[in-house]
């Protein structure tokens, strides 16, 4: 046994000693990208609590920053804020009735969990699209921790069957513990969600009646280092789509954070903005390549386009869970081919092809995961008093 797996077990027996407080059954601990914002599934499922059980649970945020952290007007004054790592959040973390993160929790492999907690995974992102862990190299130590944190969890939330079937192996957690729920952040799509439009244009200042395109490709290489291969030429993808669909359109850029943001004229950056579902319910055109923001605007009914310049890199035998050809948007690898795309848009073979993936992959999604998982974690308890 190496060093590094030696320092942590030894860490992980250390937090024993917090075992002299309590587990609390009403406190619920949530964490959003292992710290870096209060965002994505773990927001939508808090959002949902405080609508509907709002006196039951005290809402607790690991978070790396949080003097400057982003909270939802929503949340604030409703939640607390913990620093992540620190002595504090560690408590936090012994003490939670409920854990609920959507990747990696800081230092969460150092926490054992214990009788009494219920730890749930929510994931973040849908479909099948890439292999988990494709183009990133994990150490023996990283394997160790998934190993270690995979067997504490008591939920994963799935969108579809196929990300049930295959991402047990791929994380090292137990079949049984996939809930096929759809995503919590999905919600948003099965109702009205008008509002988020005016909110996006509010923010950019985005004229109302501008149509808007939001290209918003997945990152590559590392977590902290990503490459930037998406070097799309916005004037003639604008043009053919103000062709092909009408009116006037702006450009929402959305990149990978590591991605540095080129100053483009008349492209509005949007890396920053904190809510990616608020993005897609905005947008009217959605251009992505692997990311799986094409599964979340698979709920709609709103045209979309893959870009993917860098196919040629991949296997698609063995570096993608179902065939691009079969994804619900239609490829292009270079920009005539996307100009061509969507100029040929037929909104008919479009709603077929969008259904023909999410019945491949068997969807999950109905509009009621926060609905679900409240039951999950109702039965959990109720199993744990057993």
């Amino acid at each position: 046994m190496d060093k590094k797996t030696v320092g942590l077990y030894i860490a992980r027996t250390g937090m024993n000693v917090l075992r002299i407080f309590p587990v609390e059954e009403k406190k619920i601990l949530f964490c959003s990208f292992a710290g870096k914002s209060v965002n994505c599934n773990p927001m939508y499922f808090n959002r949902y609590l405080l609508k509907y059980a709002s006196e039951d649970y005290e809402y607790v945020w690991a978070v790396n920053d949080p003097e400057h952290v982003f909270v939802p007007d929503d949340l604030r004054g409703r939640i607390r804020l913990v620093r992540a790592g620190s002595p504090s959040y560690f408590r936090e973390m012994m003490t939670a009735g409920i854990v609920i993160y959507n990747v990696g929790l800081p230092s969460g492999s150092l926490v054992p969990k214990r009788k009494g907690q219920i730890w749930v995974h929510t994931w973040h992102g849908g479909g099948a699209f890439k292999i988990a862990n494709m183009g990133t190299d994990l150490s023996p130590v990283q394997q160790k921790i998934n190993r270690i944190v995979g067997k504490q969890l008591d939920v994963f939330l799935s969108s579809n069957r196929i990300f049930s079937e295959k991402f047990p192996a791929a994380l090292q957690v137990e079949p049984s513990h996939f809930y096929g729920t759809g995503l919590p952040r999905n919600d948003l799509f099965f109702r009205d969600h008008s509002g988020c439009r005016e909110k996006v244009c509010r923010y950019f200042q985005i004229p109302e009646n501008k149509k808007i395109l939001l290209f918003a490709p997945t990152f590559r290489g590392s977590f902290y280092q990503a490459e930037d291969v998406d070097n799309l030429d916005y004037v003639p993808v604008v043009r053919a789509l103000e062709e092909r669909f009408g009116g006037e359109f702006v450009v929402l850029e959305r990149k990978h954070h590591a991605v540095k943001p080129k100053l483009t004229e008349g492209v509005y950056h949007a890396s920053d903005y904190p809510d990616m579902q608020e993005l897609l319910a905005a947008a009217d055109v959605l251009i992505t390549d692997y990311s799986s923001s094409m599964w979340d605007f698979a709920m709609t009914d709103k045209p979309g386009f893959l870009y993917i310049p860098d196919l040629a890199r991949f296997d698609q035998q063995k570096d993608f869970y179902t065939p691009v050809s079969c994804w619900p948007y239609p490829y292009a690898e270079d920009l005539a081919g996307l100009e061509r795309l969507i100029a040929g848009y037929d909104p008919e073979k479009a709603k077929e092809k969008k259904e023909a993936y999410l019945a491949l992959t068997g969807c999950f999604e109905q509009g009621t995961a926060c609905e679900q998982l409240m039951e999950i974690l109702k039965l959990s308890r109720r199993s744990l008093a057993e």
